[in-house]
């Protein structure tokens, strides 16, 4: 009782009642309290009753928005629903923020701790210093995303994410942050007036227009071309952007992501005393962006432009369709991005030649003319994420990311990496063995887990932990002898496959920032990995 008073206490002044943590179940009256508080009733609750109808959409929306990898065809919702239990419940497989209409989801990686309770139901406290872990964690949704080059385009925002409608959360951010590094509009275009009041331009009145002679033979020009910048238009598309900065800001600002989780300064909502809609209708908008853009030959503002464009006509769009459209800041599955961080941290070895030599070759006798087929597969799922050359002792170490929180109750194990995993990683180490054999034997094979975060720890904890390892007892007998061509025999042994925890504050912060990553020690990760396969 005391916890969820202290925890009441401290959201009193928060817009939304509490944040969510993926793979949560989480029930549909639990996803009520992501309404923002002035959407709320009179008493600050959120009204279980006369939204229920806007509930049944906003949730109906989540579960249709879909993700697609950038490596496969699969595709990942944003809210998934259990149905085949006695009560049904939802969970989230998305990090990052989900906003929809006048409710905004913060969901938390499943590593984050709990730290607030409603009829056993696991929830986060808003806070100053939840909302600075989730800017770090889109901060890193945001560099993977440059890492892999997966669905950007030239206004350097995702539009492959979502199968749905134009992301305007991040046309948004994307526009805010044209607008701090560049400012406001400012055209580079030139125009020319017959007999204008502008600046002579005597290189194309000398080439176009026929001049007078005096008796002296001295040339005379009566007509003229001047030069000057199409001022009229270049005010009105100005107008157009400060009015769209403003109103970004002041939605991000309604949902305490301005300055907490996307760093952007608060001035930014009173750039403009306009809405988009004051300065016209987006018919009007849109024929004046276009006529700005065909005579624009400046990269950055032909971006802006279209982000502009892009701006009229999505708000165009949902007004037409739904307002329940979804948009967001993050991405789904996190999974792949947990992947890349180990990868990026860990990796420094190209894994080309395991790839081809993981391959299985398939040999066919062909019945018709006699002859015999041999082809590879195409596709191999079977590379760990990173295998690492160590010189003291030599040899390589092999990690693979695995995006599982296994949990200790009752005398048991649950939610570890399943029996297919670890048989891949025994075939990752012969494979290693075999085809690394001249840097050395494999010296330690990891399972790299997230540990758990505890948002708001002080206490310096070690960027990673060996909590256990995993194992075929049978394999254990074995001897792995490596036979090299006109060479004596090397004989090795299958490893206990490790579970290392990384922290994933400390993981999230070197991956994002290249000033963190110095004081990411990874040799000493690595030292300690070898030292516990020797054990």
């Amino acid at each position: 009782m005391t916890q969820h008073n202290n925890a009441a206490h401290a959201r009193t002044n928060e817009v939304i009642d509490c944040y969510f943590i993926e793979g949560v179940h989480y029930h549909k009256q639990d996803l009520l309290r992501a309404r923002m508080r002035f959407a709320s009733d009179a008493t600050g609750q959120a009204s279980t009753g006369s939204h229920s109808t806007n509930l049944d959409a906003v949730v109906e929306s989540l579960c249709s928005y879909q993700f697609t990898s950038a490596d496969s065809n699969s595709c990942t919702s944003a809210l998934e629903l259990h149905d085949n239990q006695r009560e049904p419940y939802y969970t989230f497989q998305f990090v990052g923020v989900l906003i929809v209409h006048d409710y905004v989801f913060y969901v938390f990686p499943k590593c984050v701790q709990p730290n607030y309770y409603i009829d056993d139901t696991s929830f986060i406290t808003p806070s100053k210093e939840s909302r600075d872990f989730m800017r770090l964690t889109i901060d890193v949704c945001e560099h993977y995303r440059t890492r892999t080059a997966s669905g950007t385009d030239d206004t350097s925002f995702s539009t492959r994410s979502s199968s749905n409608n134009t992301n305007t959360a991040e046309l948004y951010r994307a526009l805010l942050a044209d607008y701090v590094h560049n400012g406001a509009y400012r055209s580079r275009t030139r125009i020319w007036a017959y007999n204008g009041n502008g600046e002579i331009d005597w290189g194309r009145t000398l080439n176009q227009v026929s001049p007078y002679f005096t008796a002296q033979g001295a040339p005379l020009y009566a007509d003229y071309w001047t030069r000057d910048r199409a001022v009229d238009e270049e005010a009105l598309v100005r107008r157009i952007q400060l009015a769209w900065v403003a109103y970004a800001a002041q939605q991000f600002e309604s949902a305490e992501l301005l300055e907490d989780v996307l760093g952007f300064p608060h001035t930014l909502c009173s750039v403009s005393q306009e809405t988009p809609t004051d300065i016209g209708t987006s018919h009007f908008l849109r024929a004046a962006l276009i006529r700005a853009r065909n005579r624009e030959f400046s990269t950055r503002n032909r971006s802006l432009i279209n982000m502009l464009l892009l701006l009229v006509d999505s708000d165009e769009q949902q007004r037409l369709n739904s307002q329940h459209a979804v948009t967001h800041l993050g991405t789904a599955p996190f999974h792949t991005v947990w992947e890349g961080i180990c990868r990026a941290l860990f990796s420094n070895m190209d894994l080309g030649v395991m790839r081809e030599q993981s391959k299985p070759k398939w040999h066919m006798d062909e019945t018709i003319d006699g002859t015999d087929i041999e082809t590879a597969a195409e596709h191999n799922q079977l590379t760990p994420d990173v295998v690492y050359t160590v010189t003291d002792p030599a040899g390589t170490v092999i990690i693979d990311a695995k995006y599982y929180m296994p949990e200790i109750a009752s005398g048991k194990i649950t939610g570890q990496p399943g029996t297919y995993d670890v048989v891949k990683e025994y075939f990752y180490q012969l494979i290693a063995d075999i085809v690394l054999h001249d840097n050395g034997p494999v010296v330690a094979n990891t399972f790299m887990l997230p540990a758990r975060y505890s948002i708001g720890n002080t206490t310096l904890e070690s960027a990673c932990v060996i909590q256990g390892s995993v194992r075929f007892d049978a394999l254990g007998h074995y001897e792995l002898r490596h036979r090299d061509d006109g060479a004596s025999d090397s004989k090795g042994r299958f490893l206990p496959i490790i579970c290392a925890r990384l922290n994933p504050l400390s993981a999230f912060q070197a991956y994002a920032d290249s000033n963190a990553s110095k004081n990411f020690d990874r040799d000493r990760i690595l030292n300690e990995l070898v030292q516990y396969s020797k054990q």
